[in-house]
């Protein structure tokens, strides 16, 4: 029973996950596996009056002030989102400055909007996202086993230590999970060549510069 039972004085937003299973340490809801596979993907900032939406995928891989709102108001954007073929779903961003229980309040969103959205009948794929090695414990909770599964690259590649935690984070995840793909927003990495089941398509500054050129 939600708190409240009417929707609009639910602050907690206890209805976003309502009747979720919720898993792990940190109870994460859990969500359903696909095998969706993204094509001609455009970030949550480009979607108003984009030509033929059907044929599009949105992403969140973008700075977090640009769908910070998301959170507390997404059906005021289901409309507009439901003319699209499916969602890569939110990615609040999980960064080593920040304190611990912002970590995992930020992973704690991101699953429960992806069980959200899921529920509300969208094609979604979910992200996995974590912040150091720490992490790994906990951070791929709720996500589902031989499913299409979301990462992004954005940042990770300008340090050697950046790097690292990414290649470390993907190889527990294809280990705990076992990816039917591994979706990757950005560039090619030769290190992820080990694995068959890694796809990639351009992030948004890659597009926004491909465009300039």
């Amino acid at each position: 029973m939600l708190k409240t039972n009417v929707r609009k004085y639910d602050i907690f937003k206890l209805y976003y996950w309502h009747g979720a299973t919720l898993v792990g340490r940190y109870r994460l809801p859990q969500l359903e596996p696909n095998r969706l596979i993204p094509r001609n993907v455009i970030s949550f900032n480009e979607r108003k009056g984009k030509s033929h939406p059907e044929t599009c995928w949105i992403d969140f891989f973008i700075d977090d002030t640009l769908f910070e709102n998301f959170w507390n108001h997404p059906e005021m954007s289901f409309d507009n989102l439901r003319k699209y073929e499916g969602l890569i779903t939110t990615d609040y961003s999980m960064l080593p400055e920040m304190l611990p229980g912002q970590i995992i309040w930020n992973c704690t969103r991101n699953r429960i909007m992806a069980f959200y959205l899921q529920q509300q009948g969208f094609n979604i794929i979910p992200v996995a996202s974590w912040s150091n090695s720490d992490d790994f414990d906990w951070c791929f909770d709720g996500l589902p086993e031989d499913s299409s599964i979301a990462i992004s690259s954005n940042g990770c590649m300008s340090s050697p230590y950046g790097k690292r935690i990414l290649l470390e984070g993907v190889a527990e995840l294809q280990k705990r999970k076992k990816p039917y793909k591994l979706i990757v927003c950005g560039r090619h990495i030769e290190e992820l060549d080990i694995y068959d089941n890694v796809m990639y398509y351009p992030s948004f500054s890659q597009r926004w510069k491909e465009r300039a050129n």
